[in-house]
């Protein structure tokens, strides 16, 4: 498999495990979005903060995998 498919796979399983939490967390908390939402839990700062975790998440990993 090519290295640029991996990271690619590898960010977008970080994303959805952001996700899977990040939706957990509101249902246990009862926590509903008030204004702007997206499925009826996610406003739009949690998809762009869940980019961006995955993001730093997935360089970081890069960079540890490069060192071994």
């Amino acid at each position: 498999m090519h290295a640029y498919l991996k990271t690619i796979l590898y960010g977008i399983g970080v994303f959805s495990l952001f996700t899977v939490i990040a939706l957990v967390l509101k249902i246990v908390t009862h926590h509903q979005p008030l204004g702007d939402e997206l499925f009826g839990y996610f406003t739009n700062s949690d998809l762009v903060l869940g980019v961006l975790v995955a993001v730093f998440v997935t360089v970081a990993h890069k960079r540890k995998m490069r060192l071994k």
